[in-house]
């Protein structure tokens, strides 16, 4: 008279594989023997604080040619030095953004310059809260490198679309740095704040990883062969 319902046993969903960090602090050289390439430092880009606010950057502009200032355009006047060569940019707010140093010093030096400027307008303004937001660097390593490899193994740390792309984008956790891998070798670091960090990540990131991934057997070293290359491999596998 009464049917029996029977119960289904549960199907237990996988586990997502928990995102590991890669931390370039804990990880060893494999080699410290092994020379590291030099790199070089393209700019930074720091900030600090006039120590006043409410600039009228408008009428600034009007009676002194050194500032450019649209404000239809940007909010913020523009204003140069030539030793060394920076440009800032002057908020009504009293903060400024230096960029085109290329090193921390010189960013310190520019910083200092420009309130030096804003002082000799007659404006009392002061130097405070100076800080380094961001230093670009450049290397490269010498030879061809395998980003297909590279973003196989370390998916989860790598972003790498060769048909938007031509670079593979590798980021560390600790600490927080973007490197632009190309297949030339020629490598691109951003995102840290200072040279330190540079430094010992890039050391770790070439004794670690790219001379383990160095294509010893002559394929085509630019970007859009690559590209093309893979794109063959990708149709080949797909038949």
């Amino acid at each position: 008279m009464y049917e029996k319902t029977i119960k289904m046993p549960k199907v237990k969903k996988p586990k997502k594989p928990k995102k590991q960090k890669l931390d370039f602090k804990t990880l060893g050289p494999t080699d410290a023997q092994v020379q590291v390439p030099p790199f070089i430092l393209q700019n930074v880009v720091s900030t600090f604080s006039l120590g006043c606010k409410g600039l009228n950057l408008h009428r600034i502009a009007l009676e002194h040619k050194c500032l450019e200032f649209n404000p239809q355009n940007f909010a913020a006047a523009t204003i140069r030095t030539t030793e060394p060569r920076t440009t800032a940019l002057a908020f009504a707010s009293g903060n400024m953004v230096v960029t085109g140093s290329k090193s921390t010093l010189e960013s310190r030096l520019a910083a200092r310059k420009y309130v030096r400027i804003f002082q000799t307008l007659g404006i009392p303004v002061m130097f405070k809260n100076f800080e380094i937001q961001n230093v670009v660097a450049s290397a490269n390593v010498g030879f061809p490198i395998k980003l297909k490899d590279i973003a196989d193994k370390f998916g989860l740390y790598v972003s790498f679309t060769p048909d938007l792309f031509p670079g593979l984008i590798f980021r560390s956790i600790n600490p927080k740095l973007v490197f632009l891998i190309f297949r030339s070798g020629k490598i691109v670091i951003t995102g840290a704040r200072n040279v330190n960090d540079i430094k010992m990540t890039y050391a770790s990131l070439y004794r670690n990883i790219l001379v383990n991934f160095q294509d010893e057997q002559g394929a085509p070293t630019s970007s859009s062969q690559y590209r093309n290359q893979l794109r063959s491999e990708r149709d080949t596998s797909d038949l």
